[in-house]
């Protein structure tokens, strides 16, 4: 396939309804994704047997995507990242559940904090007695480590 080819097909592959973009966008910043981003973190986490051991930690994948939500990190080759926060067992190294960091969340309850929210929504689905989960030490505090016992 040369290029100029290319160029065309991806100038009309859209993952979202043009017409309706501009009020989901109102109300999820990843609007123009989202159709195709939770349904595969869904299926990918619904056809995985899960280890006992799970991490929670983010990921800065290099992007030229036009979010509004897009990372600048000056001191990176690539300045300009998609923050996503990631659920990953760590025997094999399988992203469970994952999202991407969109500002600030309007859901979260005021008696938590960001980190303790961000966890409890990523570990949700597999809130089973009998797992370890390890995260960074600017997600712990003692409130979520007393949630996180069964």
């Amino acid at each position: 396939m040369d290029k100029d080819h290319f160029k065309e097909i991806i100038r009309f592959l859209r993952f979202d309804h043009i017409t309706k973009r501009l009020e989901r966008l109102m109300s999820d910043k990843f609007a123009m994704a989202s159709a195709l981003w939770y349904p595969f973190i869904e299926n990918s986490a619904s056809y995985y047997k899960t280890g006992v051991n799970l991490t929670v930690d983010e990921q800065l994948p290099p992007s030229k995507a036009r979010f509004p939500f897009i990372q600048y990190i000056p001191c990176k080759p690539d300045k300009f990242r998609i923050k996503f926060w990631l659920l990953v067992c760590t025997n094999s190294i399988y992203v469970l559940n994952s999202f991407p960091y969109t500002g600030a969340d309007s859901e979260r309850p005021s008696s938590q904090t960001v980190y303790e929210h961000l966890v409890m929504n990523l570990i949700q689905p597999l809130m089973v007695e009998g797992r370890t989960v390890t995260i960074d030490r600017y997600f712990s505090t003692v409130k979520l480590c007393g949630g996180l016992k069964p």
